[in-house]
């Protein structure tokens, strides 16, 4: 039988917790997701202590045993997740205890406090989570990229107010988004730095009289140097708020993303449509494809949402110092990785199955009073008009053709000399070819050279610079991931030579 909760943490209180208040404080649910982390840095705070002389090598032995034996059931399924134990560090403690008696299991904690062990556990995994979420955004990134280069030429409407704004090249919507999620994969960099510092060795909030050593941890777990303050290291959860900031970051631009990907994939716009197999359909009506995944990105926009707010609330007014409250920041942090890698995941597979109807959209750029803009900046450069009685008398052009349903496209070189006499009470002269290349697309696509613009060759350019810093950004990636499984490796080498199966 394994010990009641009372006989490792409650010695100073004699009642015992009902049942229901027994699962009220426990977090056992959120804290199946750093069983590993926990073993790990139980086992590389012991494998220290027996460095310091604190405890001998065959207690090292029997305690590295017990805790590799919990971590097989728990790999095996057969790690009982009993609500008596407020929570999994009591509960590991406990199984050793348990197997291999007070007298040496009760040394596994020494120097140590569930304060400074529970942030060290969330660290090893919030480490890992960005990592991990950062490969599926780079997975995304390049999906884009990939499509991109497909569609430098494909013309559509770029808008502005949900109206129709100016011509672009689909590759370079597609771009735009590739550099949103560049920043968020810069900003999740960053708060990994952050992220990867020991608050072990810590203790309860002021450190301890046992002869630890800290920076021995630090390296036995893979990070980079250590959160030194000891009230800061058990008090501070800026890490994970960071963290969950940047990924409400990330999912307001995969919503914007889906939001266009819903409103394109309409009857009424007949730009996109998405593949079977990112579609579902109605109980009723047969006719429909409704474009589900990328409504449900936005939806589960609203989880991240809701648990940075969670986590802010939970920590604004507390006193310095661990505070319970910390407790529920695990499931909040937890929901959105779910969400945000899910809804990666998701959005790659849209992009790679994606249907883009090039010939739809070339239509709508026909069909548009969007040339206008070109058309003022053409009378400005070869007029020599200020660029604001060009827009009148643009302005004044296009309100006669929408009331006369003409397209631009369709206007003579005479009713735009009129319109010159009417508007600034002048005679201009126009050559016929002004006008019909001012409206033409591809025209005008060739004349947008600003950096950044729409022109094929300065899309074609950005597409290049984009696919090498994505390569850049794996190999930093990798990089990281590399040294965290090295350092991995050398700790569980560390437990093989010092356990005792």
């Amino acid at each position: 039988m394994l010990p009641v909760v009372e006989d490792l943490y409650r010695a100073r209180l004699k009642g015992r917790p009902s049942s229901k208040t027994a699962a009220f404080l426990s977090s056992l649910v959120d804290d199946v997701r750093i069983v590993e982390e926990d073993l790990d840095g139980t086992e590389a705070h012991d494998i220290m202590l027996f460095e310091q002389g604190i405890i001998s090598e065959r207690e090292l032995a029997s305690i590295l045993g017990a805790l590799e034996r919990v971590r097989r059931d728990c790999r095996e399924g057969r790690l009982a997740l009993d609500t008596r134990f407020e929570d999994i560090h009591e509960l590991i403690e406990a199984r050793v205890v348990d197997e291999i008696g007070i007298e040496v299991g009760g040394k596994l904690h020494t120097g140590r406090s569930r304060n400074d062990q529970v942030a060290v556990d969330l660290r090893l995994s919030l480490r890992n989570e960005i990592l991990g979420l950062s490969g599926k955004l780079l997975d995304l990134i390049a999906v884009l990229v990939e499509v991109s280069e497909r569609h430098s030429e494909s013309l559509m409407l770029l808008y502005t107010h949900t109206q129709h704004a100016q011509i672009g090249v689909f590759a370079q919507y597609l771009i735009s988004y590739v550099d949103a999620l560049v920043r968020d994969f810069e900003r999740l960099s960053d708060c990994f730095v952050r992220a990867n510092l020991s608050p072990l060795g810590a203790s309860a909030i002021g450190g301890t009289s046992i002869p630890i050593d800290r920076e021995r941890t630090c390296e036995l777990l893979g990070f980079e140097g250590l959160v030194e303050n000891s009230i800061d290291a058990v008090s501070s959860r800026d890490f994970a708020v960071e963290t969950v900031s940047h990924l409400a970051t990330l999912m307001s631009h995969l919503s914007r993303i889906s939001e266009d990907l819903v409103l394109w994939s309409t009857s009424e716009f007949g730009y996109v449509e998405l593949g079977d197999e990112f579609s579902s359909t109605s109980s009723v009506m047969p006719h429909k494809k409704n474009p589900c995944t990328v409504e449900l990105v936005r939806g589960k926009t609203g989880i991240v949402y809701g648990a940075l707010v969670s986590l802010l609330t939970m920590v604004k007014g507390l006193t310095t110092g661990y505070n319970r409250d910390l407790q529920e920041t695990k499931g909040p942090l937890w929901a959105s990785f779910d969400a945000a890698g899910s809804s990666l995941e998701v959005l790659a597979g849209v992009f790679r199955t994606l249907e883009v109807r090039v010939d739809r959209m070339r239509s709508a750029v026909a069909e548009s009073y969007a040339p206008a803009v070109d058309l003022a900046e053409a009378l400005t450069q070869e007029c020599r008009l200020s660029f604001r009685e060009a827009h009148r008398l643009v302005g004044e052009l296009v309100h006669e053709s929408v009331q006369s349903g003409t397209p631009l496209s369709e206007i003579q070189i005479g009713d735009l000399e009129r319109i010159c006499k009417k508007v600034l009470d002048r005679d201009v002269k126009l050559s016929p070819s002004l006008l019909k290349r001012a409206v033409d697309p591809e025209s005008i696509l060739d004349k947008r050279r600003s950096r950044g613009a729409p022109n094929p060759r300065e899309v074609k350019r950005m597409i290049s610079l984009r696919r090498k810093s994505v390569k850049a950004l794996r190999t930093r990636l990798s990089e990281r991931k590399l040294k965290i499984e090295k350092a991995r490796e050398r700790l569980m080498t560390e437990v093989s030579e010092h356990a005792k199966e």
